[in-house]
């Protein structure tokens, strides 16, 4: 079979997810020859989004007529990587729909981000205190928290409001939320994720996908220790650098996310979901300003490079910083302040300073995202003391 794959045209290949895969033009080790991948994923970004698609699309858009089904139109700010540790001939896998070849991120990649981001953002600040030892703030962010673990049991379930968004799993501490009458026992979330389907015609002439490339720069290095471990050898500047091409989705494209559910549930996912992908990201390489998706309140595509991207961070963790404040882009009301470089900051876990819109205040940077900053009126010193003691069972 594969003799046969190797004999195919590639001008006849119109599918991406059959050609990234099954048509590939593999070698006897099972990877694309270095001088036949630029053709071939050159080949790929090259193809268009089948004309059919769209019908295909718009039947998809049409089946969500419930009242809590919601759609919700984004724009991608950077590259988009999803399923890159999928097996793949060009060493860097990519998740595509499988029967269209178009972007799509799965629903599943949009639950775990957003499941991950409320606990880390919104959850309390010692998780292994349970919510009735919580007081104040503390006692409302404990609704956010995730599962607890102990070693490879789960000893605690999640808050109220994560267990109504994901769900949640038996938890060896349940007898005493049902006597507290609080969430217990397994339970399915009131939201479902659905898969973020490519919108088409939103990338030039239909072509969504582009050619990257990953240079490894200490292959040697690297090949030993996955042979062996214990290898006694150590990176060198001497190695030559080996370029690793592959395909990515190209800035600008267009996804729609949909979700359903209960309205008064979705209504927060959307919002919380769509705070995640513009200050998180999704899939691979965000720490490199990849997967960022930013919606049309966020501000997508208006800085003339179709990127819709922000000014990367300049400071690190437990710099201080002079901020000011300034009107909240989205409309919603929240207090957003913004660094000297340009780049967005908000306050978590405690209250903002009382300043007016155009006024400026010195903090400290008490975390750093690919696209915006945690802030804090507390000094790295100050924080550290405070936290002295608490271990965190994971």
């Amino acid at each position: 079979m594969r003799e046969v794959l190797r004999k195919l045209d590639l001008s006849r290949l119109e599918n991406v997810s059959l050609g990234y895969d099954a048509w590939a033009p593999v070698g006897e080790d099972g990877k694309v020859p270095d001088k036949e991948s630029p053709e071939w994923l050159d080949r790929l970004a090259g193809l268009p989004v089948s004309p059919d698609y769209r019908h295909a699309f718009e039947r998809w858009c049409s089946s969500f007529t419930r009242p809590g089904d919601r759609r919700r139109e984004v724009t991608l700010a950077g590259r988009l990587l999803i399923g890159h540790g999928n097996p793949s001939a060009a060493e860097v896998g990519l998740t595509v729909h499988h029967t269209w070849g178009v972007p799509v991120v799965p629903g599943s990649a949009l639950k775990g981000l957003l499941a991950h981001y409320v606990e880390a953002v919104y959850g309390p600040e010692n998780p292994d205190a349970p919510p009735w030892e919580q007081s104040g703030e503390e006692r409302e962010r404990a609704r956010y928290q995730g599962v607890t673990w102990e070693g490879r049991r789960i000893r605690r379930g999640p808050g109220e409001w994560y267990r109504r968004l994901f769900g949640a799993p038996e938890a060896d501490e349940d007898e005493i939320y049902e006597e507290r009458e609080l969430g217990h026992g397994a339970s399915r979330g009131e939201v479902v994720f659905h898969d973020a389907l490519y919108v088409p015609g939103s990338a030039r002439e239909d072509r969504p996908y582009a050619v990257d490339v990953l240079t490894v720069h200490q292959k040697p290095y690297y090949d030993a220790h996955l042979r062996d471990p214990k290898a006694e050898i150590w990176p060198s500047d001497h190695a030559d650098p080996n370029p690793v091409a592959f395909l990515t989705v190209r800035p600008g494209v267009k996804l729609l996310l949909a979700l359903s559910g209960p309205p008064e549930w979705t209504e927060t996912a959307e919002r919380l979901l769509l705070e995640a992908l513009e200050h998180w990201g999704v899939g691979a390489k965000t720490s490199a300003g990849y997967g960022r998706i930013l919606s049309p309140e966020a501000g997508a595509g208006d800085t003339g490079d179709n990127t819709g991207a922000t000014p990367s961070p300049r400071y690190r963790r437990g710099a201080r910083i002079t901020v000011t404040r300034i009107e909240d882009p989205t409309g919603r009301g929240r207090v957003q302040f913004q660094a000297p470089d340009g780049v967005p900051g908000h306050f978590v876990g405690e209250e903002p300073p009382p300043v007016q819109v155009g006024e400026t205040i010195e903090v400290w940077v008490a975390n750093v995202s690919p696209t915006a900053y945690t802030l804090t009126r507390r000094s790295p010193e100050a924080r550290g003391a405070r936290g002295k003691g608490k271990e965190r069972k994971r």
